[in-house]
Order: C-alpha cells, then sequence, then structure tokens
C-alpha cells in the first residue's frame, strides 16, 4: 500500500554539452540530497498520526475523506448517496468527517479512472466499486485495505453478509470489498406494445427461448421493435441478454454464469448463447444498437419505441420520473424473468478502503457500517430500486404497497428456476475488455460466434 500522501521526486539532470563532468557530478549529488530529504519527509508522514496536512484534515480539525463519486446527475443512486453523505455527517462516527468528491458522470468513466489510479497513482479513501474485477486489481496492487480484521471485530456487522457475498468480495482469502446491495435482473416489458401485438406476456417467464423468440417474431411482423441491446461501453444491456442465454442453459450453461473467471469460451453451451446473441442484435433490435450506448437504448424503452428491456430493480424509480419517462409510464411497464425462468443473481462488488493512513482507515469503515445498516439497505431499496444484500432483512409491507412493481420483484425472485451470475463480475478484466471490443463485430456479423468465443479463450488464458 502506497502512502496516501504520496510524493512524486524527479530527478531531471540536463547534460549539457558545455557543462563540465564536474558540474554534472555536482548537479547529481545535490538531487540526490534533495530526493533523500523529500523522501525521509514523505515516510514521516506515511507513518505519522500527528503531522496533517491540509488535504487531511480541514482547518477545525475534521478529517477529509476523498471521494470519487459517480452517483450523481441523473444516475439512478444520484439522490440516495445525496443522503447518505449527508446522513453519515449527522451520526456521531460521522461529525468530524468531511468529504472531498471528485465526480464523473459514468459508471464507465468512473471504471477506466480507478483503473488507472491503481496503475499508476493514489486511490481515493473510498472506492466505490463499479465493477469489472476492480477489487481484484486494487488488491494484488496492495492498494487497498484489508477489511477482514474490521469484520472479526464486529460480529454484528459481519452477519449482516452471507459468508458467499464475502467470498465474492475477497483476494487471497482477505476481504477487501463490502457489498452495499444485491444485483439481480430479469426483463421490463411495454403491457401497451405487448397488447398492440396481440401478445399475453406470461404470468412469470417464457418456458423457452424459442418461445421468446417466436414471441420477438411477433412483435417484429406488427412494426414493434423487440428488444433493447447496445454495444458500446461494455454492452451492458446486450451483457444481460447474453448471460441470460448461457445461465438458463442447463446444467452446464448455469454453472459456467457461476464460475469465476473462466478461461474456455470454445464450449457449446457458450458458442450456442454467442449465436442468438448474434441473431438478436442483427434481427431483433434497434438499427443504433450497434456502437449504441445504454442511456441511447434506454431511452428507446422510455419513449415506447422497444417491447423489452433487461435490468434490474434501480431502474424502476426512472420509470416514475418524468424526467426521464411519460407521464403515467410506471403503470404501462411488466416484469418477467429470462426465458427458461432464469434470473441474475449476484451480490454487489463491495465498496473498498484506499488509504493506509489510520484515522482514514477508522473514518472510511465507519461510513462502509453505516452505508450498509439494515436501515440503509431499506432507504437504498426505497430511494434507488438497490436489493439489500442482507438476506435477514424483511421488506415491510409498507414499501411493497406503494411501489408495486418493486413488490412484484420481490416476489418473482423465488420463482427463478436459474439463478446466475454476470459476466463483467465474473471473468477476467481482459477477457470483459475483449468481449466489449469484439461485441461490434458480432453485431455487424464480421465475426462468427465460434472467431468470437475463440477470442474471448484466448485472452482469458493470458491470465
Amino acid at each position: 500500500m502506497l502512502c496516501n500522501k504520496k510524493i512524486r521526486i524527479i530527478l531531471n539532470i540536463n547534460k549539457r554539452t558545455n557543462e563540465t563532468e564536474e558540474k554534472v557530478m555536482k548537479k547529481r549529488v545535490l538531487s540526490l540530497f534533495l530526493c533523500t530529504t523529500m523522501l525521509a519527509g514523505m515516510l514521516v508522514g506515511c507513518g505519522s498520526k500527528t503531522e496533517d496536512t491540509s488535504s487531511d484534515k480541514t482547518e477545525d480539525g475534521k478529517v477529509v475523506l476523498n471521494v470519487i463519486n459517480y452517483h450523481v446527475g441523473t444516475d439512478y443512486a444520484a439522490d440516495y448517496y445525496e443522503y447518505l453523505f449527508d446522513a453519515f455527517q449527522k451520526t456521531e462516527e460521522g461529525k468530524n468527517v468531511e468529504f472531498k468528491f471528485e465526480e464523473i458522470p459514468t459508471t464507465d468513466a468512473y471504471n477506466q479512472k480507478i483503473k488507472l489510479l491503481i496503475s499508476s497513482g493514489d486511490l481515493p479513501d473510498i472506492v466505490f466499486n463499479g465493477g469489472n474485477n476492480i477489487t481484484a486489481l486494487a488488491a494484488e496492487a496492495g492498494k487497498v485495505t484489508d477489511l477482514t480484521p474490521y469484520l472479526d471485530e464486529d460480529a454484528e456487522w459481519k452477519a449482516m453478509f452471507d459468508d458467499s457475498d464475502l467470498e465474492f468480495n475477497s483476494y487471497e482469502g482477505k476481504v477487501y470489498g463490502i457489498p452495499v446491495s444485491k444485483e439481480i435482473s430479469y426483463i421490463y416489458y411495454n403491457k401497451d406494445l405487448f397488447k398492440e401485438a396481440g401478445l399475453e406476456a406470461p404470468d412469470v417467464a417464457y418456458e423457452t427461448w424459442d418461445d421468446f423468440f417466436a414471441a420477438c417474431d411477433t412483435l417484429k411482423a406488427k412494426g414493434i421493435t423487440p428488444v433493447s441491446m447496445d454495444t458500446a461501453d461494455l454492452g451492458w444491456l446486450s451483457n444481460l441478454w447474453y448471460s441470460g442465454l448461457i445461465g438458463t442453459s442447463g446444467e452446464e450453461g448455469n454453472k459456467f454464469m457461476n464460475t469465476q473467471y473462466p478461461t474456455d469460451y470454445n464450449v457449446p453451451v457458450v458458442e450456442n448463447a454467442t449465436e442468438e446473441l448474434q441473431r438478436m442484435l442483427e434481427n431483433y433490435t434497434t438499427s443504433d444498437a450497434a456502437g449504441g450506448k445504454y442511456d441511447t437504448m434506454a431511452t428507446h424503452f422510455f419513449n415506447g419505441e422497444v417491447a423489452m428491456l433487461p435490468n434490474g430493480p434501480w431502474m424502476i424509480p426512472d420509470f416514475n420520473s418524468t424526467e426521464k419517462a411519460p407521464e403515467g409510464f410506471y403503470d404501462k411497464v411488466g416484469i418477467m424473468l429470462l426465458p427458461g425462468y432464469g434470473m441474475e443473481s449476484v451480490p454487489t462488488p463491495g465498496d473498498m478502503v484506499g488509504t493506509d493512513d489510520p484515522e482514514k482507515i477508522e473514518a472510511a469503515v465507519a461510513f462502509l457500517k453505516f452505508e450498509t445498516s439494515a436501515e440503509n439497505q431499506l432507504k437504498a431499496l426505497e430511494m434507488a430500486g438497490l436489493q439489500p444484500v442482507s438476506s435477514n432483512i424483511e421488506v415491510p409491507d409498507s414499501l411493497k404497497e406503494s411501489d408495486p412493481l418493486m413488490a412484484e420483484v420481490l416476489e418473482i425472485q423465488s420463482k427463478a428456476k436459474y439463478t446466475y451470475g454476470q459476466n463483467q463480475a465474473y471473468w477476467y478484466q481482459n477477457v470483459i475488455d475483449t468481449f466489449s471490443n469484439q461485441l461490434p463485430e458480432l453485431a455487424y456479423g464480421n465475426i462468427t460466434a465460434t472467431e468470437f468465443c475463440e477470442k474471448l479463450t484466448e485472452s482469458a488464458q493470458k491470465n
């Protein structure tokens, strides 16, 4: 772990042709002296709790926690996290904490920034986890704090999480991330468009993918685009379709999508799913899906231009937002599981602590405890549609009554025959990057399903 107040020392001794060897040597000696002096000061700062700088503490002695926040602007959880930071500072543990924010408006841009900081700089004191195997990357680089001792010394806090949740956020047996919610995903559909096409949506799910594609053909014949898909910025929607295609294809496919870091993608269940994904991209989505971003594809659904879109409960508040959807759109939305009764279900990649300063660690851990309290898990569900990560939290009837779609989500989860992971959470980072790079090629028909899988395998086997 690098010191949070890292000092970069650059020795730049320019050799000029008119300088004598003696002058050059003097400059080197002087530079070395300065380097040594500065390095000594850096080490003192790293090891001391008493020596403060303006960026570590405010004038009145409050601990400053640096945070890069992507939950801003129109992000589904922006209001919730604004509440969370403010509410924490009103607690006994948070009253002496100030937050210093850097805002990045998208998850993808955030992930790129964090990966850059992992390789070349200092991480923020609280590291929100946007996925994409950030935990393993940060832990391997020694940039984040081992949180195992803090969980072990607080049995009540540790009991909030299943062993699988903590294992998912561990590296070499140590917990580095604290999951704040459970990620699930299913299909939203537009009731009006189904009615217009003469289709009756299933109560829970289409029995098979063949049934699903038959419905897509019916929608298409009526001039209705069946599904939303994308290929830019890791292709979130296409990822969800793809994970479902694999994860519901019997025991073998389900096992594949519940395996972390698979290395062989040239297996029948994955190649078949890739063929079906290509079929969807070529025949059942909007003309701008190839190269399109998630926000654009979500807008197509809000505007009634596509019949189905895969996503999670965090999208539900958007259906009631007149800034994103037409008035009354909430009542037009129905929910079903993926064909074959499938549902993505994984713990979220957890939030981490990116400092080795004891005071900052103490404050950051206090924030993580506050963030994952039962009260705030329910608050996150209410405000942002984030599913509680704790299986022992009971959702009050009042919330179910005020949000019928959320109540339906809570009810439908128990009807899933297949639950599975999601490739952005379970695959190697370079495999995810390859998937993202090759997805447009698959959409345009420039690459076959077998070739696509070969490229994924080649990337995985480099790890």
